[in-house]
């Protein structure tokens, strides 16, 4: 039923790889100086099993290596490229995150629960960790879990891979046990506590073993952490919490496939590939860290230096050396050398080495484009641009690289999120009956767009239809503000059109004659009569 047994070698030999490649992406995701060099130091192993020493030495790893003057081992510094890049992926992910709708036939009661477990920013928080983490260390796995004297509902925990033994079938999960290292009195000893996520079913095992041994499984009660979980013995004899849902509770999220490190590997080819640890880029990374400390070591040694003969020293008395008076403006020449009259003359000379900032840049910043590259992202996206000046349109053009790759991470993401809140939200009515609901279709995702026009580049739009009188207010206002309700848009219509209304001036449809007045050529009509009667007269 699973590879899990008591006394197996630990970590698992099958996930050797894993283990290592995750091991090596969390030192270029943490960029501590310190770790690279202990990790790619004498005495230990590459990803593909071979010793780093050889392993280094076949591309000329930059860190790791001894100086031959102990003093300099300080002095190299390292660029937190990797790092930025996990960050970019999390961001470009979730910079605005998906919301989580329930059907449309579904009751209103579905969609507030929804709202309270998943449309809120804890939730939210929860995701942009996970992208961060799935991009700097091959994918992240996602598990339901509870507890009542946390929180009144389920939630999501996102777990590190090399936290986790995935057992798959024809790709697909079909259980995943995650392991804690426990406390224990004994530094020999080490105490795992493994919940194995099944379908419909959580197992939790008890192991006491060393750094490199599973161990003999143990009653759940000898230690203190399990003691109180609420398990019930199954029919197979497994102590188990009954997830009361036909559902297997957990997801894993690749950061990218097919992985070409692993792909001919059936145990290891639905592991994603790193944006920070790939075998293809820690090259990279070890040489963008050279010449950044190449231009750091010109910096250091860019100081102004004076050669001079002993002759123009003076000395500070017995016992207390010579010195250069540099506020001196006259010196007389002693002879020291032969100069080119063929007379002696001193040595005086000022030396001023040049700080190469223009060609460490260059070499950087093509390394830097080539793990761009490679990882999928465009350079604007990284604050890097070819151009001096550029409109939002052009800039976003430019980001069309990062949008795709993005988009097919989204894909990834979607299809764990959509199974995680739809079987957490059905665990939830099982475990809070008095707070859960009735679930009868799955949850939907709604994904923002990622590629979003700038505000000014709508605004721009709005004024070339409004020109050319080619949209109506509704449709400008709808364009301006996508993420508004119907309701709100009513509204900022309606403001709109009461804001154009033109008054009518107060002598339009007014009872004023203007055929007549005092000062008019006409008389008032009853005038002329009057004048009329009195010529007959």
């Amino acid at each position: 039923m699973t590879s899990i047994r008591a006394n197996m070698a630990w970590p698992p030999p099958e996930l050797g790889k894993v283990t290592a490649r995750v091991a090596e992406c969390r030192v270029w995701w943490g960029g501590d100086p310190v770790k690279l060099d202990d990790f790619y130091g004498a005495g230990g192993t590459s990803p593909s099993g071979q010793s780093r020493g050889r392993f280094q030495a076949a591309w000329d790893a930059f860190w790791g290596r001894t100086p031959h003057n102990p003093q300099q081992s300080g002095k190299r510094l390292h660029a937190p490229i990797g790092k930025d890049i996990a960050q970019l992926s999390a961001t470009s992910l979730f910079s605005k995150p998906p919301v989580i709708l329930a059907a449309d036939d579904e009751l209103d009661t579905v969609q507030d629960r929804v709202d309270d477990l998943f449309n809120i920013p804890r939730f939210h928080s929860g995701l942009y960790t996970a992208g961060e983490m799935s991009s700097a260390l091959t994918g992240v796995f996602g598990r339901v879990v509870w507890d009542d004297q946390v929180q009144d509902g389920t939630w999501i925990e996102w777990i590190a891979p090399d936290r986790a033994i995935p057992e798959w079938s024809r790709g697909r999960l079909k259980s995943v046990a995650f392991f804690t290292e426990l406390e224990s009195d004994d530094p020999r000893d080490v105490w795992r506590h493994l919940e194995r996520y099944e379908r419909g079913r959580i197992v939790h095992e008890l192991y006491k073993g060393t750094a490199h041994s599973l161990g003999a499984l143990q009653e759940l009660g000898a230690h203190d952490a399990t003691a109180s979980l609420k398990v019930q013995l199954a029919g197979d004899g497994y102590s188990i919490v009954d997830l009361e849902v036909d559902e297997l509770a957990v997801e894993y999220v690749p950061n990218q496939l097919p992985n070409p490190e692993w792909d001919e590997d059936p145990q290891l080819c639905n592991f994603g590939a790193s944006d920070v640890g790939a075998v293809d880029l820690v090259p990279l990374y070890h040489q963008i860290d050279r010449t950044y400390s190449s231009l750091m070591r010109d910096v250091r040694v860019a100081q102004a230096r004076v050669f001079a003969s002993a002759e123009v020293l003076q000395h500070r008395g017995a016992g207390q050396g010579m010195f250069l008076p540099e506020d001196q403006e006259l010196f007389t020449q002693v002879g020291t050398g032969i100069g080119k009259e063929g007379g002696a003359e001193s040595i005086f000379q000022f030396h001023q080495p040049a700080i190469r900032v223009l060609e460490h840049d260059q070499v950087g910043e093509m390394l830097l484009r080539e793990v761009l590259r490679r990882t999928g992202y465009s350079p604007v996206s990284f604050g890097m641009s070819d151009e001096v000046a550029q409109t939002a349109t052009e800039a976003a053009g430019k980001k069309e690289s990062t949008v795709s790759t993005t988009e097919g991470k989204a894909r990834y993401f979607g299809t764990a999120i959509q199974h995680l809140t739809t079987t957490a939200l059905r665990i939830d009515r099982k475990k809070f009956p008095k707070l859960g609901v009735e679930l009868r279709e799955p949850l939907d995702i709604d994904w923002p767009p990622f590629a979003q026009e700038s505000d000014l580049s709508r605004a721009q739009t709005v004024q070339a239809w409004s020109v050319a009188s080619a949209a109506s207010t509704r449709t400008k206002v709808r364009y301006l503000h996508q993420d508004w309700t119907e309701e709100q848009i009513d509204d900022e219509v309606q403001l709109i059109d009461e804001a154009n209304v033109v008054e009518t001036p107060a002598f339009f449809g007014s009872d004023t004659d203007f055929g007549g007045g005092q000062g008019g050529d006409e008389k008032p009509e009853d005038e002329q009569v009057d004048e009329t009667t009195s010529g007959e007269e």
